[in-house]
């Protein structure tokens, strides 16, 4: 699998639809991980040269979805700009320390990750902020650093993650809080993806198309994030979040 010469064309049709399929997801509640880490699993390859291919090509598709966001002006970048830098240094140390968790630690702790973040999300939050000063700097950098590491050490959920502890601690609508989470998750896939780059993880002939699909599936899943606003993401992030959930559990019971 390391050379593009050795990768079928039936491979190729397999990743640009997962691709594509996990930018979509992706773009609007986060959890692209979940569709495109099982397909690369499933043709065989390591899980490091997995999480390290992954992590690139959902590189691509999340600058895509920054550019939609951003040109529709719904992201926050008073936000942005104070959480950028703690969530890409946090995610490079992540990515540094993940080869020191054994599979089934990493397991259980996605497993357990998924059920708190459903229960933020029913929830019900105060009112929405208007005044960006009443959110603090601490408060945002809390909100989303910690999120930035779990991108870099396990991955999986991490846009759906920072969706939901936006609308919760810092009071965003849906729409705007998913929107900034792309910036953000654009940070967190970059000090990954450095962390495996320099290690030699990725392989490009897989992470490339995939890419290239996540690229056309967050241009088209963040127009209808867009246009179908805070109820269409809250139920693209039910379900994300559903999928994950009976997703981990059979992992566990199963492997």
């Amino acid at each position: 699998m390391e050379l593009f010469n050795d990768i079928a064309l039936s491979w190729v049709i397999f990743l640009l639809v997962a691709g594509f399929i996990a930018g979509y997801i992706d773009s609007i509640a986060g959890g692209g991980g979940m569709i495109q880490v099982p397909a690369l699993l499933f043709m065989g390859i390591s899980p490091v040269h997995v999480l390290a291919s992954n992590k690139v090509a959902s590189f691509f598709g999340v600058f895509m979805a920054t550019i939609k966001y951003a040109l529709s002006k719904k992201i926050s970048w008073y936000v942005v700009s104070i959480a950028i830098i703690p969530c890409l240094v946090f995610s490079y140390i992540g990515s540094s320390l993940v080869m020191f968790l054994s599979d089934e630690t990493i397991k259980w702790a996605i497993l357990i990750a998924i059920p708190i973040a459903l229960a933020f999300l029913f929830k019900k939050s105060k009112h929405i902020k208007k005044d960006k000063e009443e959110v603090t700097k601490k408060r945002i950098i809390l909100s989303t650093a910690p999120i930035g590491f779990y991108d870099g050490l396990l991955g999986p959920g991490t846009g759906t993650y920072l969706t939901i502890s936006m609308k919760k601690f810092l009071s965003l609508d849906y729409l705007t809080a998913t929107a900034s989470t792309k910036p953000l998750n654009f940070a967190t896939n970059v000090g990954s993806a450095i962390a495996f780059i320099f290690a030699g993880k990725v392989l490009w002939a897989v992470a490339l198309p995939l890419g290239l699909a996540n690229v056309a599936g967050s241009y088209a899943g963040s127009h209808f994030a867009i246009k179908g606003g805070e109820e269409f993401i809250k139920k693209v992030l039910i379900f994300v979040l559903i999928f994950m959930l009976v997703g981990n559990i059979i992992k566990i019971f199963v492997s």
